[in-house]
């Protein structure tokens, strides 16, 4: 795997995982006006995604260790897990929103 192709997906990695705190935190602050089962909800389902966050950050650090054959397996299963949690935090917002 090229190093441009590398920093490439390390960079947007980094971006999604930006996106991703941002999304999580919006959804804490909008557990704040909620009870009962909904907020309950929204615990578990932040937990669900902060652990899959800090595992696609735990791959990212093993890929950046990673070179030629390693690097390019390591980066198909980064980028189904980047793929991953994007999905996962859209459908708790799109879930969420609505209460």
């Amino acid at each position: 795997m090229k190093e441009e192709d590398k920093e490439k997906l390390k960079s947007n990695i980094n971006s999604t995982i930006d996106k991703v705190d941002a999304k999580l935190e919006e959804l804490k602050a909008r557990r704040k006006e909620l009870s009962g089962e909904i907020r309950r909800q929204i615990d578990t389902r932040t937990a669900e995604l902060e652990k899959k966050r800090k595992e696609l950050v735990a791959q990212s650090s093993e890929f950046g260790k990673s070179a030629g054959e390693a690097a390019r397996d390591l980066s198909e299963g980064l980028k189904s897990a980047l793929k991953d949690l994007e999905a996962g935090v859209s459908a708790a917002w799109k879930e969420f929103r609505k209460h």
